[in-house]
């Protein structure tokens, strides 16, 4: 492989990394049942994309873009768990 094609896989599994790093969810019920809905979708629409990707064109390019819109289509709608700054649950 060369440089460019490197970058280009670094790139995919850097949106891969960002579809999946969801912040948790606050323990309200409700967020949880997001949290998990929202988690569940982006896996899929990863797994659908790289599998395609892999079958059809393997251009990591291809995949990148897409994994990302699709992200993007499914943004945090949950309220995030805080913690208090010192580490302690809040």
């Amino acid at each position: 492989m060369n440089e460019r094609t490197d970058m280009a896989y670094a790139d995919l599994l850097d949106a891969i990394v960002e579809a999946l790093d969801v912040p948790l969810p606050s323990i309200a019920e409700a967020d949880e049942r997001l949290y998990y809905r929202l988690l569940e979708r982006r896996a899929l629409a990863v797994r659908i994309t790289l599998r395609a990707n892999r079958n059809v064109s393997r251009d990591p390019r291809l995949a990148t873009g897409t994994i990302r819109t699709r992200t993007a289509e499914e943004p945090v709608t949950y309220t995030p768990y805080e913690f208090e700054k010192d580490g302690e649950e809040r």
